[in-house]
């Protein structure tokens, strides 16, 4: 961590604020978000607790009726203890279904796209 570390959480949620004015402003020709405003495309944002949901593993999105869509590590879902990336609970009888695609979700969506393997930019 260097001597700015306390700004990570700061210049995230500004990302964050960018890329929700950008897809707003794009629509359907939206195009993800600009990595190039996050501090950094080899850590994840945040620091999990003990007993972490996600371990940089390939992810799986769940589109929960009334909840919107959420990636997990789980490839099938539990009767009661399914946790999502951005740690968002569901059960069996909320009756998730698998989808394609990120995630609805924007914190499960950054922490797929920060985990994804991806070449190393000039930027």
């Amino acid at each position: 961590m260097g001597a700015h570390a306390g700004l990570r959480p700061v210049l995230e949620r500004l990302a964050d604020a960018v890329d929700a004015s950008s897809q707003i402003r794009y629509g359907k020709r939206w195009t993800g978000p600009d990595l190039r405003m996050r501090c950094t495309t080899t850590e994840p944002v945040y620091d999990w607790p003990e007993g972490a949901p996600y371990d940089g593993e390939a992810t799986f999105t769940w589109m929960v009726p009334g909840h919107g869509s959420h990636a997990s590590e789980d490839d099938h879902v539990d009767l009661y203890s399914n946790t999502a990336l951005c740690g968002f609970y569901w059960v069996k009888a909320d009756r998730p279904r698998r989808a394609e695609g990120l995630p609805d979700c924007p914190e499960c969506r950054r922490e797929v796209q920060l985990g994804a393997e991806r070449p190393r930019g000039s930027w």
